[in-house]
């Protein structure tokens, strides 16, 4: 105990010599981000606005996300135009709430003059832009990183929250009348010196996460070491206690670090599936519009159009899914087989070796040398290691790490260690063991394999479809566009539903209401110009075209939710009615509640919610 509490000591004062403080983080931060800033500011406009920031301050300062609502809106924001914020707060009263329903409807609202600008712009503006502004206020590092991200991580994080802030500034505070006190440069320092804390926090806390890793191996070690010494005191005068300590090690080594490592190729080949079937963004998007337009679910057509992100997300679930259980049924018999053969082999081998070590004493290190001799002679009576055969070099390899002790009688040591294995083979349920670790190794391949295909989460102000572009870009575009009332869009003034394509010149002609007031604009261009500039240019089709068979044959079948959710006039042509109409299939006007519920599990939201 005493030496081991020397040992602790002295791996303590180790482990706080290489941690590194938060000061120490801090300066590294400040280091790299004010380095990328020297190197571009001269060259970007708004890096020009933004300052040198010292460790000293990042460490003093409180980061924008932990303000409180009251403090946020009285140092950042200030009406601008009265009548303007007047109209976002009376459609957003309590009892309306911001929702699509809201904003489509083209009745007018009354302009008022709020008393309490501030408390206003606290309960209704700041949500929203800390909302909008959280993914890229937010530097996360990779799972098990702990050293800075690169140069170019860097500046491409600094690049895209100037990005979100010009968007917030010019799509939606000006929209409803509120601007930035003394302009945006105060803003867009504190949300750069937010960033800075964020990636501060993920390398403190990455620095935690080392050390607590460290210390948990040295208490492992010291764990395994201590009933090492106390099995070899224990067990002078018989073999009984070596076998089990030895065969405890050998099973832990077997059924957890050689399983582990097995089950990661298992989760990369369904991984590779998956992939294979989704391989980008866009190959994603156009399987979601496959499976719900063109093959005529009009289950999955409601889905989509209520959140084509969401409804993305359950495919992918699904896909993998049925990857996952096509592999496991296969795999996991066959991995508990490949298991129970590595442990029979190494009963067989501890036997063999106790028999030719009959009527004398041996050394451990005996035993381990007999195991790669049994691994040599495998390989070379099969001539190299065929597909499927056990390679026995593993025994030898994964040899527990013990004290090279005597033992008495090495037959019944051999058998004593054939009886231990077996109980700890019969305890574990080997199956359950494999099952459980292979869903852990699933589960980590799935999240990874979603970040890769999700794609761009924006989705087309008109019709709602989702833009498939796999690139870097400010400049949103997708394939498949709709019909504007698939999203709930009405024609102003008489309710109907907009059932003009989305690219087409009667669309782009008509009037549209703003996203966050009442307020109506002549045309689509104006109205994308205003609220959604990252969606310009619109394509427009060189003719007047209304919706191709596809589309009219998702409306007719899932029109009657739709016009119940968004209120809209019925004001579907007859001949699509007489052509497309599936009485036996088209959806109740309850449909959208179940289509919720399916989707809630993969990140959708109801409107207001």
């Amino acid at each position: 105990a005493y030496e081991w509490a020397g040992f602790e000591q002295k791996c303590r004062e180790r482990f706080e010599r290489t941690a590194k403080s938060r000061k120490q983080l801090a300066e590294e931060v400040c280091l790299v981000f004010n380095h990328v800033l020297r190197q571009h500011r001269h060259v970007e406009e708004q890096m020009l606005a933004l300052e040198l920031i010292p460790a000293t301050a990042l460490l003093s300062a409180e980061p924008l996300l932990q303000w409180d609502d009251r403090r946020f809106a009285s140092e950042f924001f200030e009406v601008h135009m009265a009548n303007q914020f007047a109209e976002y707060v009376a459609a957003h009263k309590p009892d309306r709430g911001p929702n699509k329903d809201t904003r489509r409807q083209a009745a007018a609202c009354p302009s008022m003059h709020s008393a309490n600008d501030e408390d206003n712009i606290s309960r209704l503006v700041v949500s929203e832009v800390r909302k909008h502004l959280s993914g890229a206020l937010h530097f996360d590092l990779q799972d098990g990183a702990t050293q800075l991200p690169t140069v170019d991580a860097i500046l491409e994080a600094m690049r895209r929250l100037n990005e979100e802030v010009q968007v917030e500034e010019s799509r939606f505070l000006s929209q409803i009348g509120i601007r930035l006190k003394g302009g945006v440069v105060a803003f867009l320092n504190s949300a750069h010196l937010c960033l800075r804390h964020s990636l501060l926090d993920s390398l403190a806390k990455a620095e935690v996460d080392r050390a607590e890793h460290q210390w948990k191996t040295l208490q492992s070690h010291r764990d395994q070491t201590e009933q090492e010494f106390i099995s070899l005191v224990r067990g002078r005068t018989s073999d009984a206690g070596y076998s089990k300590m030895l065969a405890s090690s050998f099973f832990d080594v077997l059924a957890r670090e050689w399983l582990d490592e097995t089950l990661v190729a298992v989760a990369a080949d369904i991984r590779a599936q998956c992939l294979s079937d989704m391989p980008d963004a866009s190959g994603a998007v156009e399987r979601a519009f496959q499976q719900s337009f063109v093959e005529r679910s009009w289950e999955d057509v409601l889905q989509y159009v209520l959140d084509v992100n969401a409804y993305l997300h359950k495919i992918f679930a699904s896909l993998f899914e049925d990857r996952k259980v096509s592999i496991t049924r296969a795999q996991r018999p066959l991995l508990a087989a490949r298991l129970g053969s590595y442990l029979d082999a190494l009963i067989g081998a501890f036997r063999s070796w106790g028999q030719r070590q009959q009527g004398g004493r041996a050394k451990l290190s005996s035993l381990q040398a007999a195991l790669r001799q049994l691994a040599a002679q495998s390989r070379t009576d099969m001539g190299g290691l065929p597909d499927g055969q056990l390679d026995l070099s593993l025994l030898s390899e994964r040899f527990p790490v013990v004290a090279d002790f005597e033992i008495e009688d090495p037959s019944r040591f051999a058998q004593d260690f054939s009886l231990h294995i077996a109980a700890l083979l019969g305890g574990a349920q080997v199956e359950g063991l494999v099952a459980e670790r292979l869903d852990a190794a699933l589960q980590k391949q799935q999240a990874q394999v979603w970040a890769l295909i999700k794609g761009c989460s924006g989705m087309c102000p008109c019709c709602g479809s989702k833009c498939d572009r796999v690139d870097k870009h400010t400049v949103h575009r997708c394939g498949h566009h709709l019909l504007p009332a698939f999203n709930g869009w009405r024609v102003a003034g008489t309710c109907e539903a907009a059932l003009d394509a989305c690219k087409s010149f009667k669309n782009h002609d008509a009037p549209k209401r703003s996203d966050y007031s009442d307020h109506l604009y002549p045309n689509l261009q104006e109205y994308l110009q205003a609220e959604h500039p990252e969606w310009l240019p619109f394509p427009k089709e060189d003719r007047e075209l209304l919706a191709d068979s596809v589309l009219k044959a998702a409306w007719v079948n899932c029109r009657v939710p739709l016009l119940h959710r968004y209120d809209m006039v019925d004001c579907t042509p007859a001949e699509w009615i007489a052509a497309y109409e599936e009485p036996h299939r088209k959806l109740g006007i309850h449909s959208i509640e179940a289509a919720e519920t399916c989707l809630l599990q993969y990140g959708y939201r109801p409107d207001g919610a």
